[in-house]
């Protein structure tokens, strides 16, 4: 019997770096699994791609009538959580004219699935029987998460080189993830967080070499993003932030630069900026 067991648990170290793999190269068809509406400027399209993730798809109402490509986001969760717990501050990143693609890995701290995300879109927007089709503009890609989907966001951009800036809220990352970024990266915390401190994600900051922001907002909790909590201050900023570095816009930059309005915002505090 303990040989049996040990067979098996074998043979499933031996298959986790097969699916992996294939996580990060899929190239399959994908069909539209279903479309509705959640607000007056997004629309959200729910996709299989017959792997262990399903994607979500928020993207701007006009998107469909539009002959314009449009920068994606990418999105990590937090730990047990999923995209459906992230639904304002999607949509509202979506309204500022982004295709944002969430999916439904609750552990996703490596990055595999939030790569794979990168992936998925793309493929999408070479697929003529897609909603998406000559739609993604996959030169302007970001990628975003909340606690350990910040840790999935921070080792996207490691594992894919189409990641041109990262929106890190509350991420658990190490500093030794942290210092391998290449790419802008905003860490955000909370000041009343007890799940991933303040002290944490400011070492992953001071360990980053690329250009980076760091603060904190004044009075807030590690649930803050979620739907039913206050997603409002970090989809702001993370408007702000995606523009800077997606659309190449100067004014929005400037908000994150010191003497800015992120360093003068009183809702936030203990704000510093490098390599800018």
């Amino acid at each position: 019997m303990k040989r049996k067991i040990a067979s098996i648990m074998a043979a499933a170290l031996i298959a986790t770096p097969v699916l992996s793999a294939n996580l990060t190269t899929a190239n399959a068809a994908y069909t539209p699994y279903s479309i509705t509406s959640v607000s007056n400027t997004v629309n959200l399209a729910k996709y299989d791609d017959g792997l262990l993730i399903d994607h979500v798809v928020y993207y701007p109402k006009d998107m469909t009538t539009s002959n314009k490509k449009y920068p994606v986001v990418v999105w990590g969760n937090g730990t047990f959580a999923d995209w459906d717990n992230y639904q304002e501050l999607l949509s509202q990143i979506a309204a500022g004219g982004y295709i944002v693609v969430a999916n439904t890995d609750s552990f996703c701290g490596t990055g595999i699935t939030e790569s794979a995300s990168v992936n998925f879109i793309i493929n999408e927007g070479k697929d003529k029987k897609s909603l998406f089709y000559n739609k993604v503009d996959a030169e302007h890609v970001g990628a975003g998460g909340h606690s350990q989907g910040g840790m999935s966001a921070v080792n996207s951009s490691r594992l894919n080189s189409k990641i041109d800036c990262v929106f890190d809220v509350q991420g658990c990352q190490t500093k030794s993830e942290a210092s391998k970024l290449k790419v802008p990266t905003f860490f955000i915390t909370a000041t009343q967080d007890i799940i991933v401190s303040s002290t944490w994600v400011k070492n992953s900051y001071n360990a980053c070499n690329a250009p980076a922001v760091y603060a904190s907002v004044k009075n807030g909790k590690h649930l803050d993003p979620c739907d039913n909590h206050a997603p409002a201050i970090f989809a702001e900023y993370a408007v702000k932030w995606f523009d800077a570095f997606l659309k190449n816009d100067s004014s929005a930059k400037a908000a994150f630069l010191n003497g800015g309005k992120l360093s003068k915002d009183s809702r936030w505090v203990n704000y510093a900026s490098k390599n800018f």
